[in-house]
């Protein structure tokens, strides 16, 4: 048994400091409201697919998606929040997904880069919840990480497949050059206060710098298999998988995990459900 797991577990919210609760509230925003855009975008890929099995596990990829949004606005009722609200009451401005996910997805390249990496850094974020010592999430994640397994065989398959394709391997490699930087960024700051008392918590194991480790050395091999690591800044060493590039803190919010700009009213109002609010069951 890790030493996470022998210490004290939380069973409810109000049993954490208040600034660790708070932390933890701005961490599964950003992750339910990340998971939601994600699923609309690969809903959008399902029709103009390069086949119809694509397009159909395109559909099956969203549906995912949006099931693990409802599992973790569902983990909001219990700090503070209304559910319900969260997920269908907000202006676009109020929606914390990752910025890369603002726009649509350009095209199959897109859909690629995003499963490859935009998936694959939630993965790893949530990853870090596995072993957490607030009970309620720890009991949900790891349904989750499981069908991510396919997401990454997906998307890992999708991208040796388009590479092999010598008038297609530039447009993947611009979707990955776009896509990586936004990925990486994502998994927040050593430095946030929020994030480092989440760690001496023991609700997250550890930090963003490990995540980061983490989730290159998953994609990692993918890209140098296709032969785009290097062009992209990811670089072995020693065994060891790292970024070469510089990221881009200027502006940025450890709690939003955004530098400014915000979701589309219209994309908003799908997440939302508007057209079918009406028929709302719960």
């Amino acid at each position: 048994m890790t030493e996470t797991l022998a210490a004290a577990t939380y069973e409810a919210a109000d049993q954490l400091p208040a600034d660790a609760r708070a932390a933890l509230r701005d961490l599964v925003l950003a992750l339910a409201d990340s998971k939601r855009v994600l699923g609309l975008r690969y809903s959008d890929r399902m029709l103009g697919s390069p086949t119809l099995e694509a397009g159909i596990a395109a559909s099956s990829m969203a549906q995912d998606e949006w099931g693990h949004a409802r599992l973790t606005y569902a983990l909001l009722g219990d700090l503070g929040d209304d559910p319900k609200a969260l997920e269908h009451e907000r202006d676009a401005a109020e929606y914390r997904s990752i910025g890369t996910l603002d726009a649509d997805l350009d095209g199959w390249n897109g859909m690629t880069a995003a499963g490859l990496l935009i998936d694959m850094a939630l993965t790893a974020q949530y990853a870090a919840l596995v072993d957490s010592r607030y009970t309620p999430v720890r009991n949900r994640v790891q349904k989750l990480l499981d069908e991510e397994k396919f997401h990454f065989q997906y998307a890992a398959g999708w991208a040796r497949r388009i590479a092999q394709a010598p008038e297609l391997r530039d447009g993947l490699a611009a979707a990955l050059a776009k896509a990586l930087p936004e990925a990486l960024r994502w998994l927040g700051r050593d430095d946030a206060p929020g994030i480092r008392r989440l760690v001496e918590e023991g609700i997250v194991r550890d930090l963003p710098s490990d995540r980061r480790s983490r989730f290159l050395a998953r994609v990692g091999p993918v890209l140098e298999e296709i032969g785009m690591a290097g062009a992209l800044g990811v670089v072995r060493d020693a065994g060891e998988w790292t970024y070469a590039g510089e990221l881009d803190w200027s502006g940025w919010d450890d709690a939003t995990r955004r530098a400014g700009g915000s979701l589309d009213e219209q994309t908003a109002a799908r997440a939302r459900g508007d057209k079918n609010r009406a028929l709302l069951m719960d």
